[in-house]
């Protein structure tokens, strides 16, 4: 009989190369079978499995688990990754996020030095009541470690951040349509951690078959956001914690725009009369007041550059908007582009926020390559702010 011919498996392939079952070679991100199929290649089963090798999980915790498991059993708190009991290695992983969050990445989220006690201290206990703003906290803590850890760790702090933040979902949206005096300051401080995350990271509202997208990712925002915008209206008196209140953006403060921000959004305003008439009327509006609300985000954060005015404008469109936007109707896009300019002032002044402005532009611009001709002085001065 004659020898066997060795075969040679393919043990670190793309996620998409295990999916259908075919050999990578491994060369990627992107592998030569997801370059010719387009296919999104990533190789978060690999960096999972490479971790929990590389990382040994010390002994004194395993002795101390064997040894008191009974009596923790007994009086634990439901954990915020599922209701049975956690592997030591998974407790020690939850309180690192935690740790994170409160040590250091709730700084991201303060606009003011008031708000630093509530974002470190008071919002990490609200959480451990409410446990989609508990998923909410631990998502933005993962993603922020992604930031700075090397590339296949960096990989499963994403994936823990998608975890978490796909679970917080369900009930956030729960609790928008069950609103109590209880409730109301989790789910105002959650809409918060929701538009950090979703700036940061695209991909964790895109699905496992699809690229990532951000324009599609401010969409689903936008949403959730048109939710809690109208419950917070009704319950302002019911808010009890101070977010996002303190700062620049809410004083009666006169603000002006400088010279080339003030033409320029004079110069799309005008578009706007020109080319949203006859049957498109009643867009002109919405338009008209979408961007009179973005000319008075730019004003405010040219006199103090905090996340708030850029947040603040992603909540006050109206759902008209949303649906222009999703419906991908050129001009509601070019707005948003403009948006994108304002969001990319934050590179360097927020983790979140880095290359965000900037990606967002860029592929909107492609979107709007072949638009109208008219619009060629309102890219040009995109481009000009955003060099690509």
């Amino acid at each position: 009989m004659p020898p066997l011919r060795p075969h040679h498996k393919s043990r670190n392939g793309c996620d998409r190369c295990r999916e259908r079952r075919v050999k990578c070679d491994e060369k990627g991100p992107p592998c030569s079978n997801c370059t010719s199929r387009q296919l999104n290649c990533t190789y978060l089963k690999v960096a999972a499995a490479r971790s929990q090798t590389a990382k040994p999980r010390p002994s004194k915790y395993q002795t101390a688990r064997s040894s008191d498991s009974s009596a923790r059993s007994q009086n634990s708190v439901s954990s915020p990754v599922s209701n049975c009991s956690l592997s030591t290695q998974q407790e020690i992983d939850n309180l690192e996020l935690m740790h994170q969050f409160s040590t250091d990445t709730y700084k991201s989220l303060c606009v003011s030095d008031s708000e630093n006690a509530t974002w470190q201290t008071t919002i990490p206990r609200l959480a451990l009541k409410y446990h989609y703003l508990l998923d909410g906290i631990m998502a933005l803590a993962s993603m922020h470690l992604a930031t700075f850890a090397e590339p296949a760790e960096a990989l499963i702090y994403q994936e823990r951040g998608l975890q978490y933040y796909n679970r917080s979902l369900s009930p956030f949206r729960h609790a928008i349509d069950n609103i109590t005096p209880e409730n109301c300051d989790a789910v105002f401080a959650h809409s918060i951690v929701m538009i950090a995350i979703s700036i940061a990271s695209p991909r964790l509202t895109a699905t496992k078959d699809e690229s990532s997208c951000i324009t599609a990712n401010i969409v689903v925002l936008f949403e959730l956001l048109q939710g809690v915008k109208k419950i917070l209206a009704v319950t302002k008196p019911w808010v009890k914690i101070e977010l996002f209140t303190q700062g620049e953006f809410w004083k009666k403060t006169t603000t002006e725009l400088n010279a080339d921000e003030d033409a320029a959004l004079a110069h799309v305003a005008s578009l706007n009369d020109l080319v949203m008439t006859g049957v498109y009327s009643k867009q002109h509006d919405i338009y008209k007041n979408v961007l009179s609300h973005l000319r008075h985000c730019y004003a405010k954060f040219a006199r103090s550059p905090d996340p708030a005015p850029v947040m603040a404008w992603l909540a006050a469109v109206d759902k008209d908007f949303v649906d222009s936007v999703r419906c991908r109707q050129h001009f509601s896009l070019l707005i948003l582009m403009y948006w994108g300019v304002l969001l990319g002032k934050l590179e360097g002044k927020r983790w979140w926020a880095n290359n965000a402005g900037k990606a967002l532009v860029s592929e909107l611009l492609e979107a709007l390559q072949d638009g109208d001709s008219r619009w060629e002085k309102a890219l040009s001065w995109v481009q000009s702010q955003m060099p690509l």
